[in-house]
């Protein structure tokens, strides 16, 4: 009896869904940086670096809210690992809603600058966009693929290293897009990450109903035959 090997297109393991994902943080990063520089939300390099040397100087009043966006970025994404491992195949789905539920509940609160308050938030969706994907946990900082892009360039690994290039180059794309969506709706341009969030939320559960469907159907046929 011949034996059919079904390999269901899953969108949450494709290469297009981790750059929807880059592009999410990219326009975040980019409106954390035009209202809010002193306190990032995305970038925790920066963050801790900061924090060390206020804390170096002794101004407690710049350290100690850095401190805590580091510590909400820890305690977001841990969370978000947590719930995405007992999610299991609905993992990308319910923590892009929660990446969405927290951004939204942020956007109220924003002005010209960002206070303490937002950018928490903020932190915490960036520590969870990271966990989306498993397998993916750096979709919120380029240092790392650029250090993959010089060892693929160095290893002759040419198709690799462009699949690495065209990820920063998206950065820069949607990082782009941010600072335009800010020049004309100032920091109510965050709104666009979460609505874009949850329309990535509605694709993916959208594809699990459908290759739901489908496996059902290729069964019933097999067992039929």
């Amino acid at each position: 009896m011949l034996t059919v090997v079904i390999k269901p297109y899953r969108f949450e393991s494709t290469t297009l869904f981790v750059w929807l994902l880059v592009a999410a943080a990219g326009v975040t990063d980019a409106l954390l940086y035009l209202h809010s520089k002193e306190m990032l939300a995305v970038y925790m390099t920066g963050n801790s670096s900061k924090m060390a040397r206020f804390f170096q100087q002794g101004d407690l009043a710049k350290a100690l809210p850095l401190l805590t966006i580091v510590l909400t970025f820890i305690a977001g994404t841990t969370l978000a690992a947590w719930l995405g491992n007992k999610a299991a195949s609905w993992r990308a789905p319910l923590l892009l809603l929660l990446v969405a539920v927290l951004l939204a509940l942020a956007c109220p609160f924003t002005s010209e600058k960002f206070s303490l308050g937002p950018v928490l938030l903020i932190s915490a969706a960036m520590g969870t966009l990271n966990q989306v994907r498993r397998s993916e946990a750096g979709v919120t900082f380029m240092t790392g693929t650029l250090v993959r892009l010089g060892r693929a360039l160095a290893a002759g690994q040419f198709r690799s290293a462009g699949n690495y290039a065209l990820r920063w180059l998206i950065w820069i794309i949607a990082a782009f897009f941010g600072a335009l969506l800010d020049s004309h709706f100032a920091a109510s341009a965050l709104l666009a990450v979460p609505l874009w969030c949850l329309a990535l939320a509605a694709v993916v559960t959208a594809n699990h109903f459908v290759l739901t469907h489908k496996l059902k159907q290729r069964a019933a046929q097999q067992h039929s035959s």
